[in-house]
């Protein structure tokens, strides 16, 4: 009796969906991912959420024209406004699920370009790609099996939507790629490039979805447990950063005239290359119970025109950059020299928006301007 329920429940499901599935949808049968995606950068990618996206629109001399060209990445959902048939606006899609969950799991291919990447979705209506290693390859379609005279049904596959286990963007982060790699401007100067060394990775297993997306406790379905699910929170601004951390290591080395901190980027890309972030280490001493805090260390990518600053659209060259690239090793020397009993704590973070370009593009939101720890360590001397 409890199957002929289940089958009922499936097949009203069914008939519930669309070509075009919502994220409300999705919660129905994947409410743990459904929650984790609120307090993502996905989920708060558009003007209406995002604080520094806004910050940079409304400096845009596009605004004025109405001219928004940011939604192919800020907003992939709104199909009308990426097709030039409706304006900007505070709609639905922008305030819920701007880049939505078909919208990435849409994605079939990436087109490479020099100015930017372009996702090229499919075309086939309710067909997602996922991974599963020990699925891979595989492509299920929704099937019912039935016996004793219809009165027992088994099900397989889900109600709303086929999946594809076999595009390998979704195992190596390719699907990532048409928006998170690269990006130019009109003037083909690079305004952000994250110079991402997938080749380099220890057999290729470090990806951007190993690293941002890892797997962690709660089942992806409700139609079964499955104990484990990929994280879709996809911020390093709002998810316990000590999942990040292990690809930053911290060290400490005693010279003659003081000690230097190393600090090792592990991650395949550069530490961070948007253009208006700032990295930060900061280092202190504790000492007879007294706290030394030394000379911060920046860690910065500057673009500008005629030799000042200038605001992405239009910068032609780069006026600074000590950022930290892929797998490259920064040493940072002090002249304070330690004694016995000291304690030294080394913090190395950033900021989302450098402080002093958040000033000036009226940025007050505390998530944004606040400096957030990325990774720590306590050495004892």
């Amino acid at each position: 009796m409890k199957k002929i329920f289940f089958s009922l429940f499936l097949f009203l499901m069914c008939t519930q969906g669309n070509a075009t599935l919502e994220n409300t949808t999705c919660k129905r049968c994947h409410p743990i991912i459904y929650n984790e995606y609120q307090n993502s950068m996905h989920a708060k990618a558009s003007i209406f959420k995002d604080p520094v996206h806004k910050a940079v629109w409304d400096k845009h001399p596009a605004k004025a024209k109405g001219n928004y060209k940011c939604a192919k990445c800020h907003t992939p959902s709104d199909h009308k406004l990426i097709k030039g048939e409706t304006s900007l606006t505070k709609n639905r899609i922008q305030m819920t699920e701007p880049i939505s969950c078909q919208a990435c799991h849409s994605i079939e291919s990436i087109e490479k370009h020099t100015k930017i990447n372009k996702n090229k979705f499919t075309k086939k209506k309710k067909y997602f790609f996922s991974a599963d290693s020990k699925r891979k390859g595989e492509k299920i379609t929704f099937k019912e099996k039935h016996s004793f005279f219809g009165l027992m049904t088994k099900t397989s596959g889900s109600p709303y939507h086929d999946i594809d286990y076999s595009n390998e963007n979704f195992y190596d982060g390719g699907m990532c790629l048409g928006c998170h790699d690269h990006k130019q401007n009109g003037k083909g100067f690079s305004v952000c490039d994250m110079q991402i060394k997938k080749e380099d990775s220890l057999d290729n297993k470090d990806t951007c979805i190993s690293c941002h997306m890892p797997k962690v406790k709660g089942t992806f379905v409700n139609l079964k447990n499955t104990h484990t699910h990929t994280f879709h929170g996809i911020s390093i601004h709002t998810i316990n950063t000590s999942l990040l951390a292990k690809h930053i290591k911290l060290s400490l080395q005693k010279t003659t005239d003081g000690f230097e901190i190393r600090i090792e980027n592990k991650a395949n890309h550069t530490l961070f290359a948007q253009p208006l972030r700032l990295n930060q280490l900061r280092v202190s001493i504790e000492r007879e119970g007294k706290t030394l805090s030394l000379k911060r260390k920046n860690f910065i990518r500057v673009i500008g025109k005629d030799g000042k600053p200038a605001m992405p659209w239009l910068a032609d060259s780069e006026l600074k950059n000590t950022l930290i690239k892929a797998h490259e090793i920064r040493h940072v020397k002090y002249t304070n020299l330690l004694h016995k009993g000291d304690t030294v704590v080394i913090d190395f973070g950033y900021y989302l928006v450098n402080p002093k370009a958040a000033k000036k593009l009226g940025i007050t939101d505390k998530s944004v301007t606040k400096f957030i720890v990325l990774a720590k360590k306590r050495i004892s001397i």
